[in-house]
């Protein structure tokens, strides 16, 4: 059997990045499916929501690949099929520097890596974008100006447009791709961290019209939200628009996390492998993210790499724990963590005693976390609690109804969780 290579060792467990290897995707079946039929339903666009690090984006790329004739998700996951759907699928991430629906449809129009070259290779969709001078001083064709400007001066056997809004340009550029037979099914664009969208109003209403008016052009929204309304902030249509291709992910269950730590290890031919032990105490951590899986698989397996060990137990996992927290591995978590505990051990008792009070509702009754906190030496909970709820200290627990509270994010919620303590209980 060949050893792996260190890149090998590294890109066993991925954290860093979403998953697009078929092979290396983990459960979902009923999502997979959920996203293939409404591929093929005709109006239908999908949007995927759920908490951080609960997959949303491996789950978005495997809607890409299928939309790209890639069946092989289909297969692995056995959801029946009898075609390879041909989309020109576009994939874009928001981040926070979309502000608004009509900038994030002039990214869409000028970015070479979204619909920018397939206007600069079509003549109709080129023309379209010469017809006005773009506001957003999009370069993609060689020409200035702004949208909404004057119309050139040009007979054309298509209709003038009468709107010089970037949605009416976006519909007339992409009506001019469909009509081109670019791909058999039409467009299929992708937009994830649809939530980083500073303002997304009107962008309901601009895909109701664009499924009337071009309806091989299909959307698919990604982002962290718990359900399409919060996604989208806009609640007239937006059942109608996603009916029946709405997919809330949930945790990943045991035997899902389970396949992610198979996968890693089959994908360095079982070279290393984890322990039952080592298993157990990461998919407790996890509570349903497979990001924590990856986050903490990664690092054992690199530790027992370089030590030349073969099989990593729950000794190992607790010491990557404490590793990935003093390297602050994932700078995002350990800042909240730290930001919440301050220099106070007995506000990361309490910190502690609500992520263990958490029921499956995800809510903490404080009956239950202030018994735990004391018995860990704090009896004045209320006060901490009193703190962590405030911006000072990150605001990641709220109140929801009286003597009950939850954690915002729950990935943060697995974090602490897992992350061992910075101060001894007790310490002042």
């Amino acid at each position: 059997m060949p050893t792996p290579s260190i890149s090998d060792i590294e890109n066993a467990f991925i954290p860093a990045k979403e998953i697009s290897d078929s092979a290396k995707f983990a459960g979902r079946e009923s999502a997979i499916e959920d996203v293939f039929y409404a591929l093929l339903a005709e109006g239908s666009n999908i949007a995927i929501v759920g908490n951080r690090g609960i997959g949303k984006t491996s789950l978005a790329r495997q809607v890409v690949a299928i939309g790209s004739g890639d069946n092989s998700i289909l297969e692995k996951v056995g959801v029946k099929h009898d075609q390879k759907l041909d989309f020109l699928t576009i994939y874009f991430a928001c981040g926070n520097s979309i502000k608004s629906t009509d900038q994030l449809l002039e990214t869409l129009l000028t970015s070479a890596s979204c619909l920018g070259r397939w206007i600069y290779d079509i003549p109709q969709a080129s023309k379209v974008m010469e017809s006005y001078s773009p506001k957003f001083s999009a370069k993609i064709l060689g020409v200035g100006g702004e949208l909404g400007g004057v119309k050139a001066n040009e007979n054309t056997s298509s209709p003038a447009l009468t709107n010089h809004s970037v949605d009416v340009v976006f519909s007339n550029v992409v009506g001019a791709i469909v009509e081109a037979g670019v791909a058999k099914n039409g467009i299929l664009i992708l937009i994830d961290e649809f939530d980083q969208i500073a303002n997304p109003d009107g962008f309901a209403s601009f895909i109701k019209a664009l499924a009337t008016n071009c309806p091989q052009v299909k959307f698919c929204i990604v982002g962290v939200a718990k359900d399409i309304q919060s996604l989208m902030r806009e609640h007239e249509s937006t059942d109608r628009l996603f009916a029946g291709s709405i997919v809330s992910l949930d945790p990943m269950n045991e035997k899902e996390l389970q396949e992610i730590i198979d996968n890693a290890e089959a994908s360095i031919q079982n070279h290393i492998a984890f322990d039952f032990g080592a298993r157990k105490r990461i998919i407790g951590l996890a509570q349903g993210h497979p990001y924590m899986v990856h986050l903490i698989g990664k690092f054992a397996l690199r530790e027992s790499y370089k030590a030349q060990r073969y099989l990593i137990s729950l000794e190992d996992i607790n010491a990557t724990l404490a590793g990935i927290a003093e390297k602050k591995v994932d700078p995002v978590l350990e800042g909240k963590y730290r930001r919440a505990v301050g220099s106070s051990s007995q506000r990361e008792t309490v910190l502690k005693a609500m992520a263990g009070a958490r029921d499956e509702a995800n809510e903490i009754f404080t009956t239950n976390a202030y018994k735990a906190a004391l018995d860990m030496g704090v009896d004045n909970a209320s006060q901490y609690v009193g703190q962590l709820v405030t911006d000072e200290y990150g605001a990641e627990i709220e109140k929801i109804r009286e003597r009950f509270y939850r954690f915002k994010d729950s990935l943060f919620h697995s974090y602490i969780m897992a992350r061992p303590r910075m101060y001894r209980p007790g310490d002042a």
